[in-house]
């Protein structure tokens, strides 16, 4: 990489370098490269049926050759790039990203955060061929109109990311939907952020059950409010409509057959929506009524209206039984100076789509839940697992210094949260350090990502104040175990542990670092992947609810891992008690797993100790280093012993990080049998050697590796120039870094091709 260029037009070149290996990229450009942004452009060959390609155009608008941008932003790697496509392409498909027409569209490729699909590859190029696999398939199913699947359900409208939210009571609109097409209004409550636009700004509502009359002129209580200082924001009462389709032509209830673009951005693009799906009546009327209610001429700042049109599906949604979509939209209202009326066409108030959620009714409830030593410690994860544990932690006496947490409560967190509190935008993290204070707690609250605040001094300040002397981790993030792997001891003293839940809540993990952040919990993770029992290994690599899923393709949106909050709350429960087992200096780290087999109530723990892993520089790697499991260092010193007057060697087993920039190596392979073992040399043999890498990785549920070769030499030498050379040829034959391992009898050696 040249000198003088900034470090994510570095990393542009690279991503440029990956994408321009795949099969279906026809070219590749790097067209921006700015030290904030960089975009590469690159012509997709979108595969399709031969009578299709031939016409070069699907009846979907997908053309055989597409033009798409990929860009990356400030935080990568550590977040994900960014796809789009062009500002042409048609829009009337599910799986696209709401946005403005004048936007580029952006196809939701993974099935729930792309930032972690994108981290799940231990490698940065595995990352990105994966996204490119995951466009070529979206792209392909795009071209022939597949991107639904009837069997499967009706996929809604992706709102999962955006800012706003209405929370209703589904079921009881379904009940209040009208076959002859209608208007109601509800009395909603909300939450507004004031003085913030972009990232940060947020509307919340939540609407009742009770009609909201627009015509009364006795009724003071809607559209008041009141300003709340803490948050710089406002709270108030204001109305949401629900409005249901006129029957179409013949007199039948409306269907709605077709996706249409998320693009309204204004009143009269609301209003042109309304008319598509069958709503433009009843949605005039709401307005024209709306607007005759002086209360709302009375209010000093703008006004929040929610609206939610019914559209009737060709089939059920995903995941229901009912075929009825609910669309909602949130636009502010206010008067103007000289204005008459607060609905001018053409109407430029701004309008946004807006996430929905249900209420926490007991149907959503049944979803979630399918019925078949005293050191002061911060929290990082105030979610389920980690407010369960916190409870238990404070109840045990233990001072919870602080609790990190970025999200809200939500609806369904109901289910299985620790707390039990109103749907309206409230932290997680303070809500739980609320209710820490009735046990006496007064711990410090940070609502920002815990992987930045790692990076500065001020930052692990917040996440663990002074006198913290554990942390305890439960966010089941790659990104956070990774980063609290990578800090160094100095710069951030506490001892880190990990709680994590697997296999639908049947299996459960502790992890405890040892001293000096050695073994770190990547490390210890790796442990587990590498040595679980027969019972542990079909849970841990479990498809559907292990810790190797990645959910691509349909709903990119999910609820949680389904379990009951009994189970959740008996597997945390032992965990903690563990924990609490832990005393801070213990030198070695430990993990403790544990797992209950189908039909058994017994939960059945085992707890190992780990010891620190041997640490080797890689040469011409400049930070990077192997990190070998102490079982690894004494099998390799024990067939060194074994063959003590000739070189010897075999295959490493572990993960690679390029985050981290470590090769961790938790298994060995022995040395075939054609191996050839001399004074002067180690020639490792090819006999069956390509079974057993597959077997051992199957075996890892996919989760480790070939990462290189170890030999021995007889004296205390570095690296010979065949050992280079054999470097070489490794980078060529496998996923880079490759690593060449050396032993001598005084110490290690690690060498990586320096080209790689």
């Amino acid at each position: 990489m040249s000198a003088g260029k900034s470090e994510l037009v570095q990393h542009a070149e690279h991503l440029l370098r990956v994408v321009r290996r795949h099969p279906q990229v026809r070219s590749a450009e790097l067209v921006i490269a700015e030290a904030d942004e960089c975009r590469v452009a690159i012509m997709f060959d979108v595969e399709m049926p031969f009578d299709v390609k031939a016409r070069g155009l699907s009846t979907t608008g997908v053309r055989t050759l597409e033009e798409v941008e990929i860009v990356i932003r400030a935080g990568y790697p550590w977040k994900s790039p960014t796809i789009y496509l062009r500002q042409d392409f048609p829009r009337d498909l599910p799986h696209l990203q709401p946005s403005p027409a004048d936007a580029l569209p952006r196809p939701c490729l993974v099935d729930g955060s792309q930032d972690e699909f994108f981290s799940h590859f231990a490698l940065i190029e595995s990352g990105i061929i994966g996204l490119l696999e995951q466009l070529a398939s979206w792209l392909a199913n795009a071209a022939v109109d597949s991107l639904i699947n009837p069997a499967q359900g009706w996929e809604p409208a992706l709102r999962a990311g955006l800012a706003d939210t209405l929370i209703v009571d589904s079921e009881f609109l379904e009940e209040k939907t009208s076959a002859e097409g209608a208007w109601r209004s509800y009395r909603t409550y909300y939450l507004r952020s004031l003085g913030k636009t972009g990232p940060g700004a947020f509307t919340f509502l939540e609407a009742g059950t009770e009609l909201a009359s627009l015509f009364s002129k006795t009724d003071m209580t809607l559209f008041q409010s009141q300003r709340l200082s803490k948050i710089n924001g406002i709270s108030g009462t204001s109305v949401m409509a629900f409005i249901t389709p006129d029957p179409d032509d013949d007199g039948n209830p409306r269907i709605n057959r077709r996706y249409l673009p998320e693009t309204v951005t204004n009143l009269t693009q609301l209003h042109a929506r309304a008319k598509a799906l069958g709503c433009g009546r009843h949605f005039r009327e709401f307005m024209e009524t709306l607007v005759k209610n002086r209360g709302i001429y009375q209010f000093e700042t703008a006004i929040p209206i929610a609206v939610i049109f019914a559209a009737r599906r060709p089939f059920h949604l995903i995941g229901s039984v009912s075929n009825l979509e609910h669309l909602p939209y949130l636009f502010e209202i206010y008067p103007r100076p000289g204005r008459t009326t607060l609905w001018d066409e053409p109407g430029e108030d701004t309008v946004k789509p807006t996430r929905l959620l249900s209420r926490a009714t007991p149907k959503l409830l049944r979803k979630l839940s399918p019925v078949t030593s005293a050191a002061p410690t911060a929290m990082i994860g105030a979610g389920s697992v980690g407010s369960k544990a916190a409870l238990h932690l404070a109840r045990a006496g233990v001072p919870v210094t602080a609790i990190t947490d970025t999200l809200v409560l939500m609806p369904h967190n109901m289910a299985r949260h620790a707390l039990v509190r109103p749907s309206l935008g409230s932290g997680k993290a303070e809500e739980l350090a609320t209710e820490l204070k009735v046990l006496g707690q007064t711990p410090a609250v940070c609502f920002e990502d815990a992987v930045e605040q790692l990076r500065s001094a001020d930052g692990r300040q917040t996440l663990a104040p002074e006198n913290t002397e554990r942390v305890l981790n439960s966010t089941a993030s790659l990104l956070v175990r990774e980063a609290l792997s990578i800090v160094p001891k100095d710069a951030f003293p506490p001892r880190i542990s990990e709680i994590a839940l697997f296999g639908r809540g049947d299996g459960a993990f502790l992890l405890q670092e040892g001293t000096a952040r050695n073994p770190t919990l990547a490390d210890l993770l790796t442990e587990i992947s590498a040595h679980a029992t027969t019972a542990e290994r079909n849970l841990l690599f479990n498809p559907e609810h292990g810790l190797t899923e990645v959910q691509i393709g349909q709903g990119c949106g999910s609820l949680t891992m389904p379990m009951t909050d009994a189970r959740l709350s008996a597997m945390t429960a032992a965990a903690t008690e563990i924990f609490l087992g832990r005393e801070p200096e213990q030198s070695s780290g430990t993990y403790a797993i544990g797992h209950r087999l189908a039909g058994d109530p017994t939960t059945h723990w085992r707890a190992i100790e780990v010891g620190p892993f041997i640490e080797v520089p890689v040469e011409g790697r400049n930070g990077w280093q192997v990190r070998l499991s102490p079982s690894v260092d004494r099998r390799i010193r024990e067939e060194v012993a074994l063959y003590s007057h000739v070189e010897t060697g075999g295959l490493l087993i572990g993960t690679t990080s390029a985050r981290c920039k470590t090769i961790t190596v938790v298994d060995l392979l022995p040395a075939p049998e054609d191996s050839r073992r001399t004074a002067g040399l180690f020639e490792l043999g090819t006999k069956g050697l390509k079974k057993a890498i597959k077997v051992r990785h199957r075996a890892s549920g996919g989760s480790l590796f070939d990462v290189g070769t170890w030999h021995s030499h007889l004296a205390d030498m570095g690296p010979s120039c065949l050992d280079r050379k054999t470097a070489a040829q490794l980078a060529g034959e496998r996923p880079p870094p490759s690593v060449l391992l050396i032993i001598t009898p005084n110490r290690y050696h690690a060498l990586v091709h320096p080209e790689v």
